[in-house]
């Protein structure tokens, strides 16, 4: 007999988990009749199907009298989880179709168990196509950038600032200077900002830099902000370019905008003070070492760059029929966040419309990716997690044991591995793409 590992039960609006489940599911029963579960299969908006059980007496009588013969004491929430979790899997294997997002009790379906009467319930579930991804001669650009003397003097100075001493500064702004400040990015016509971060540090960028807030590239601004006066406020018009990976950027304008700023100058340390603190003998053996790490660095930033290319591509080019139950889920609590992180008591339409759109596109995203990994067979292990882990810790220039408690502490791992699927998706169908150097 099959049991699934996993039970999630909500209703169609939000999740609710379930109260007393074991923790452990006997795996030592005999089999039973799953058979004389009775099933109905109803067709929703596609790709939606409603399973409706029904467990008749006997076949509930069968399964207590084997768990007390097991010498274990289920409680009647226990026994509906248990009950739950047999008929979900023989639904899922009479449907016959994998799921995106899996199936979901209706919580108010389900009736009070009870040995005497049938035990009824119904579930919601998704399910991904069947048959080839149309996916071939997809185009890549790729950065093929060999490092020189230029990138490691610039990464050189960069550790020297790292261990430099800074000095409150007020006055024409130059590379190395420190901003700290509250940063937003607004676009055109929108009414809320795309990204707001508090109390961020900003390095004004050499001319071989790029200056980056929240993950988003501007080449105008370290430019400008290099021989600007220092001010309490800052604000910088910016354009984004028509092939932006970000299709709702495309070719739109905004402002980003510094606030609340204080800054810092920076005294580089020497050389030699860099080279005690990573325990290296002398410059010329620091600068191969920092000759490399660049080199593995661009590597690992062409891949980003190719895998935006490569998931942008997927969403304008592959057509698939998307939950829109999962869609709405989602929105709900997307919104719910938001409500609680901004303390207002209502969103805006054009929030509301942001957070639809964001959520449709995860959606979709995660839905092609189920499909990949379906047609392809490819799993997710701890050690891709554990190799997402260290890519994020080198970009962020911290330990992978900080990024993996970041996203245990938020109950995020689950994101973390997503990462990693998309990851091993691009390496896996690579021979389906043309890449062309720039």
């Amino acid at each position: 007999m099959r049991y699934a590992c996993i039970l999630s039960i909500h209703s169609l609006d939000k999740e609710a988990p379930m109260p007393d489940q074991p923790q452990t599911t006997p795996t030592d029963l005999p089999p039973i009749d799953t058979s004389k579960i009775k099933v109905d299969i109803i067709e929703l908006e596609a790709p939606d199907f409603q399973l409706d059980f029904e467990v008749p007496v006997d076949l509930l009588s069968e399964i207590s009298n084997r768990i007390t013969l097991g010498g274990l004491d289920y409680k009647e929430q226990q026994m509906s989880s248990l009950i739950a979790q047999i008929c979900l899997d023989e639904g899922m294997q009479r449907l016959n179709r994998d799921s995106a997002w899996g199936a979901r009790v209706l919580t108010k379906s389900m009736r009070e168990y009870s040995i005497e009467k049938p035990f009824t319930f119904s579930a919601v579930v998704d399910t991904i196509p069947e048959g080839d991804i149309p996916i071939h001669d997809v185009p890549i650009q790729q950065k093929n950038i060999q490092v020189d003397d230029s990138y490691v003097d610039s990464e050189l100075m960069e550790q020297q600032l790292s261990f430099g001493t800074k000095n409150k500064f007020d006055g024409e702004l130059a590379y190395g200077d420190e901003i700290e400040c509250n940063a937003s990015i607004t676009i055109t016509d929108a009414d809320e900002p795309v990204a707001s971060i508090e109390k961020c540090t900003l390095r004004i960028p050499s001319a071989h830099q790029t200056f980056t807030i929240a993950g988003l590239q501007f080449e105008s601004i370290g430019s400008e902000l290099r021989d600007r006066q220092s001010a309490e406020e800052l604000s910088f018009q910016i354009t984004f370019p028509d092939d932006h990976h970000e299709k709702a950027f495309q070719g739109k304008s905004g402002i980003v905008k510094l606030t609340n700023c204080t800054f810092s100058r920076i005294t580089p340390s020497t050389v030699e003070h860099v080279l005690e603190q990573y325990g290296t003998p002398n410059e010329t053996i620091l600068r191969t070492q920092i000759k490399m790490s660049l080199q593995h660095n661009f590597e690992r930033e062409n891949t980003n760059f190719m895998m935006r290319q490569f998931y942008t591509y997927l969403m304008e080019n592959v057509n698939i029929s998307i939950s829109k139950r999962v869609v709405r889920s989602k929105f709900e609590e997307a919104c719910a966040q938001e409500l609680k992180r901004s303390g207002e008591k209502e969103l805006s339409d054009e929030q509301k419309k942001m957070l639809m759109h964001q959520n449709e596109i995860q959606v979709k995203r995660m839905t092609i990716n189920a499909w990949i990994q379906k047609t392809y067979k490819l799993g997710v292990s701890e050690e891709d997690i554990d190799k997402q882990t260290t890519i994020l810790a080198e970009e962020r220039r911290v330990r992978p044991a900080d990024i993996k408690e970041e996203f245990l502490a938020n109950d995020k791992i689950n994101v973390l591995s997503n990462m990693a699927a998309e990851r091993k998706i691009f390496e896996r169908l690579q021979d389906k793409m043309v890449f062309t150097d720039i």
